[in-house]
């Protein structure tokens, strides 16, 4: 009985030394060892593998409830982040299938992992999708993220600051790649589309070449009797003068021209009678007949809305700001003993006008003083743009109708200037109703309106340094006149070197001739306006009347004005630059009685692109900023130009005008033009008559410039350059003789004829035998 005492006394010893975090550990070791034994199966299927970080996560956490709260209470946010750490776990585990029959649950991470990855979603290992994979990760993610943030918030800010710059980063080059190869490849569509046009066109062009030929020589038998014979749908001529076996294709619509009869019988045979070569070039010499608008007259043309032109955003300066301008210019000159007063003030939305009243100097009472010179004021410019801190001031001495000076200071927050702006003010209102070519320029100095009458101008030339906005210009005026005017009223022939300015308008029912992007063609269209000019000038004649207005009013179907725009002359001067100022010349010279008007645009206003003859023959000029007074005295005959701010800022110098005045040009978006071209293109107009194109002559002309530039003939040149040659372009034939397409085309058929080429596929070039 004692042994047993003294064993119990000892056990309860031992026990009682024990610490109680022992007693702890011993604890949860026994709970759960019974909750295994006992319930293994619905631990299994409820927590699988997850009831490891679970675990060890409630057993951390009942410790320090237990034994150290305080602890618990200043580690709050790692036990937050141990948890949402431990169920991304079992959300991760949830995700993966347990093998059939080895687990007591469908998934590694129990139910509870199945909730946190999957709810509200069901869904199996047989029926899954990539989707519903991704919204798994994605909540799994979310629940580091926060348990990150939450047991870390500095580090989680840091990291979040450095995610988000490469996140930025990476988004910038990726847009920036993005945008770099889709400009690439639509400056490749684009130019292939061009190719392809150019392609078609020559194409075309030496077909015509071959039919003109190929009557030249039918044109030696006076009279010829052949029989037509139709075999696939073509007509095929077998002559008595051409041999048993040859056939000589006719194209119909020539055919037509020598039908003398149509027999009802078919078996009969038809009689064409050629003509003779006296009754060519009596033909020649006859007058084309008139384009005929009947059908065009007869649609209900309607103008597109001025609505869809953007608005300008309200800006300038403040009252306060011309306020402390003024003060600054009287105290500037006043301290140089130059008395002044600023009596007038002009706000407009690039700059504002100061007017200037010159006091007197030596007045009192007894003596009237002598009135401050203007010379005294104008040489202390660069004092009063140190004064301003705005060395881009601009002098006009005197202002036209005032008796002031002005002086132009750029505004700090200048005012956006729209076509809206424009062409939604009264004044636009008025003149387009009088006006034959209303033209919206943009906004004078003083915020008034500046419009223009093309017809009146009559041409004008159009010059700046790149980036200045003569293009826009050229958009202004263009959309100014498609805004206002029907293709009855007024037809247009753009030619633009540069292939991205004018080109947006291809298709308009307004264009005369389509967009021209070829310095070659250029030329051709050239002088084919100048035919189409003396045409007019008949047609006047047989009406008896001096212009195009007394035309109009007498004569029911109206002629419509013909507007010339050429976006970069100095391209064509480089090109073919005789022929160029020779043409313009005649046009400006003689075109304004028949309604034909050039705007002429160049970013290099040298004399060498705006010679003298140009300049004599374009009385109107516009000048954005150019780089030295050199440019600006080529342009307006004086200095001025090289002041201006860019971006649309002009110097516009009408006929009737002998000083330039400062104007804001209007701006037009891309988006605006877009929409004005889609108005008139889903239009659905009519056919309208288009230039006539003379292509002989250009060959012809072409030959008789070769010629003269070298005494050698053009066969004899073009072989000698097959024998330095592996192959042979019609192109290359153009580049290096200097002559148009048809000329180059027979050139390479004359050769192929002698055996010095062979025969090649259609665009390719041929090899040299």
């Amino acid at each position: 009985m004692f042994v047993i005492r003294s064993l119990l006394k000892t056990i309860k010893r031992f026990l009682t030394a024990i610490p109680k975090q022992s007693w702890f550990f011993l604890t949860i070791a026994g709970l759960g060892l019974a909750a295994y034994f006992n319930l293994h199966i619905k631990i299994e299927s409820l927590f699988g593998w997850s009831v490891i970080p679970f675990g060890l996560w409630l057993v951390v956490t009942l410790f320090l409830l237990i034994f150290n709260r305080a602890q618990l209470k200043a580690k709050w946010r790692w036990i937050f982040a141990a948890f949402t750490t431990s169920s991304a776990i079992s959300g991760m585990l949830g995700i993966f299938y347990a093998p059939v029959g080895w687990f007591n649950s469908e998934s590694y991470g129990g139910d509870i992992g199945i909730f946190i990855s999957r709810a509200p979603i069901e869904w199996t290992r047989f029926d899954v999708s990539m989707l519903e994979y991704s919204i798994a990760w994605v909540r799994v993610a979310t629940l580091l993220l926060i348990g990150f943030s939450v047991g870390s918030p500095k580090q989680a800010k840091k990291t979040g600051k450095l995610s988000a710059h490469i996140l930025t980063s990476t988004l910038t080059v990726l847009k920036s790649t993005i945008s770099l190869f889709y400009n690439r490849f639509n400056t490749w569509r684009i130019e292939r589309s061009q190719a392809k046009a150019l392609q078609r066109a020559d194409q075309a062009a030496y077909e015509a070449d071959q039919l003109m030929q190929s009557q030249t020589i039918a044109t030696k038998t006076k009279t010829a009797s052949v029989k037509i014979q139709t075999k696939d749908s073509k007509p095929i001529i077998k002559g008595s003068s051409a041999k048993p076996d040859e056939v000589i294709e006719v194209n119909k619509d020539d055919l037509a021209k020598f039908v003398e009869r149509l027999p009802e019988d078919p078996a009969t045979p038809i009689t064409i009678a050629y003509p003779t070569p006296s009754e060519l070039e009596a033909a020649g010499s006859t007058t084309a007949p008139a384009p005929d608008y009947s059908a065009a007259q007869k649609f209900p043309w309607q103008l597109p809305s001025t609505e869809m032109l953007a608005i300008a955003e309200p800006g300038g300066i403040t009252k306060q700001e011309i306020e402390y301008t003024s003060l600054k210019i009287e105290e500037s000159l006043n301290q140089f003993g130059i008395d002044v007063s600023v009596d007038q003030v002009r706000q407009g939305p690039t700059v504002t006008m100061y007017g200037l009243s010159p006091g007197w100097k030596g007045r009192s009472e007894e003596n009237t003083g002598q009135r401050v010179r203007v010379d005294t004021i104008l040489n202390r410019e660069k004092d009063i743009a140190l004064a301003l801190a705005s060395p881009n001031l601009r002098f006009e001495a005197p202002v036209p109708g005032e008796s002031v000076v002005g002086i132009e200071v750029p505004n700090a927050h200048p005012t956006a200037v729209t076509l809206h702006s424009v062409m939604h003010s009264a004044e636009w209102s008025r003149f387009k109703e009088t006006a034959a070519l209303p033209v919206p320029l943009g906004l004078g100095s003083g915020g008034d309106p500046v419009m223009a009458d093309l017809s009146r101008m009559p041409h004008t030339l159009v010059a700046g340094s790149t980036g200045s906005g003569k293009s826009v210009c050229m958009n202004a005026i263009i959309t100014g006149l498609i805004l206002t005017k029907t293709p009855l009223e007024v037809r247009l022939i753009m030619i633009d070197p540069k292939r991205v300015e004018l080109t947006p308008y291809q298709g308009i029912p307004h264009l005369y001739h389509p967009v021209i992007v070829e310095s070659d063609r250029a030329v051709i269209v050239l002088r084919s306006l100048v035919d189409e000019m003396m045409g007019r000038f008949r047609q006047l004649e047989n009406a008896g009347v001096k212009n195009i207005a007394s035309y109009n009013e007498k004569i029911s179907e109206k002629m419509p004005y013909l507007v010339i725009l050429v976006d970069e002359l100095a391209d064509l001067m480089l090109t073919a630059a005789g022929d160029v100022e020779r043409l313009l010349v005649r046009l400006a010279q003689l075109g304004r009685a028949t309604g034909v008007h050039l705007v002429i645009a160049t970013q290099r206003p040298s004399v060498d692109v705006v010679t003298g003859l140009i300049k004599a023959n374009f009385p109107s000029r516009i000048s954005f900023a150019v780089m030295s007074q050199i440019d600006s005295r080529t342009i307006l005959d004086s200095v001025g130009a090289e002041k201006l701010l860019g971006r649309g800022d002009m110097l516009y110098m009408p006929i009737d005008k002998p000083k330039p005045s400062r104007v804001q040009g209007a701006f037009l978006t891309d988006n605006e033009i877009e929409g004005i071209v889609s108005k008139w293109k889903d239009a659905n107009p009519p056919p309208l008559p288009e230039l006539v194109v003379s292509f002989e002559d250009t060959s012809e002309a072409d030959e008789s410039i070769s010629s003269s530039s070298n005494g050698d003939s053009l066969f004899e040149q073009a072989a000698n350059m097959a024998h330095s040659q592996k192959t042979l372009s019609v192109s290359l034939l153009q580049r290096r003789l200097r002559i148009g397409y048809p000329r180059a085309a027979r050139l390479m058929d004359e050769l192929e004829d002698e055996g010095i080429v062979g025969a090649g596929e259609p665009g390719k070039p041929r090899p040299v035998l």
